[in-house]
């Protein structure tokens, strides 16, 4: 299988790329800037494309089997609805190949209506109210626009040691924990390549037992 990576060299784009290369797979990583890539090889091909630019996607995305999208903006300058605009490429671009195979990564902060507990969180969820709210129209929209897309909610990333015990809901509520590994987020987007799981459904993941972790440990290091 080819997978194509979109969104691959920020800090969960790796882990997935890691975990198909492990099964076996290929990968087309695609980023903004491939100097930045931290993964290269026989089996990973690095192709350039701002996710904002539907014809450098469309080129990107020629040849893949499946796609998974790893896009999020770490700061609150990005310059664009990120979320709704990248993937309005990718389902175009995705069209134009014949592809069907879809995992669009959201975010539990994409859930609406939804009452979450924590101090900490509300007022992180308020400061980037803007940024989830593109998240929820991304949703709505690949929900619309994409048939057999998987939609994959998570909690804050890390990268610490995995559980491999992660707890998943496919009925639009969002399963008890606060966080999940970034390698057990990958090895839930393989094993839905792989075993074809989860079509036309939103999901959510969480390690069991799970507690918010550190900022220092949820953002991307300062360069």
């Amino acid at each position: 299988m080819k997978i194509a990576v979109v969104g691959a060299s920020g800090q969960t784009g790796p882990c997935i790329i890691e975990e198909a290369l492990s099964r076996g797979h290929e990968v087309i990583a695609i980023c903004r800037s491939p100097e930045k890539m931290p993964i290269v090889g026989p089996k990973t091909e690095v192709r350039k494309a701002d996710a904002y630019d539907a014809a450098q996607v469309l080129k990107a995305l020629e040849g893949a089997d499946v796609v998974v999208t790893t896009v999020g903006a770490t700061n609150l300058s990005e310059k664009g609805p990120l979320n709704t605009a990248t993937h309005r490429n990718v389902i175009d671009a995705m069209k134009s190949h014949g592809q069907d195979r879809l995992i669009a990564i959201s975010s539990f902060g994409a859930a609406r209506g939804v009452k979450r507990k924590g101090i900490r969180r509300n007022i992180y969820l308020w400061i980037r109210r803007k940024y989830y709210q593109d998240m929820a129209n991304m949703e709505k929209m690949v929900s619309a626009d994409s048939p057999g897309a998987t939609i994959l909610r998570v909690p804050s990333l890390h990268n610490r040691v995995p559980k491999q015990s992660y707890i998943k809901s496919v009925d639009g509520t969002l399963p008890d924990g606060l966080s999940l590994s970034r390698k057990d987020l990958a090895h839930y987007v393989l094993e839905a390549f792989e075993k074809d799981l989860d079509r036309d459904k939103i999901a959510a993941i969480v390690d069991e037992g799970s507690e918010l972790p550190p900022m220092r440990e949820v953002m991307p290091p300062k360069k």
